[in-house]
């Protein structure tokens, strides 16, 4: 027996992307919730609404279906919550802003292999916020792109769900916080 924990990447960290399983009482049957959330951290304190990506059907053989997947609102809630705080932590952003004034600044998903030259798909645009005249981001004007794709079968997962701050934020109660945002 090699001692390593089955539930932990290479790094040792328990994984942030979980799928569970619930037994729904009012509609019937069994849900199949994807979060973002780690197996200890969801035994310890239940599973938490704004944590949960979405939900999904799966497939013939009982894997993750992409094709049938739902965002859930409250989720994307938390990113723009999220999303609206990152200008005053982010010179590159501000940066940007400042190159494009009067313009939107669109925000291209982490996971996106896109050339500086080209755009990138429309589901792999998470959103973008408001330059105003002056080359400064409009303060909580970021927008969630409807379009975006958390589990694209062209590009893989949303980088944000490989985001530990992003994590970290969705989660203060894990981190001696006492509320979201």
């Amino acid at each position: 027996m090699s001692g390593e924990d089955p539930m932990r990447d290479e790094a040792g960290e328990l994984p942030l992307l979980n799928v569970y399983e619930v037994e729904d009482e009012q509609r019937g049957g069994t849900r199949h919730l994807v979060g973002f959330m780690d197996p200890v951290l969801a035994g310890a304190i239940g599973l938490v609404s704004h944590a949960m990506v979405g939900e999904f059907t799966p497939g013939p053989s009982g894997d993750f279906d992409p094709g049938s997947f739902t965002v859930n609102p409250e989720f994307v809630d938390a990113v723009i919550r999220f999303m609206n705080l990152q200008p005053a932590r982010s010179e590159p952003l501000r940066q940007g802003a400042r190159e494009i004034p009067g313009e939107r600044l669109y925000v291209v998903d982490p996971r996106a292999d896109v050339a500086e030259d080209e755009d990138p798909e429309p589901e792999d645009v998470l959103g973008w916020y408001q330059v105003d005249q002056a080359g400064e981001l409009v303060p909580d004007s970021f927008r969630y792109n409807a379009q975006h794709v958390w589990f694209s079968t062209r590009s893989g997962v949303s980088g944000l769900l490989m985001d530990r701050t992003f994590y970290e934020f969705i989660h203060p109660e894990a981190h001696g916080q006492t509320e979201l945002g």
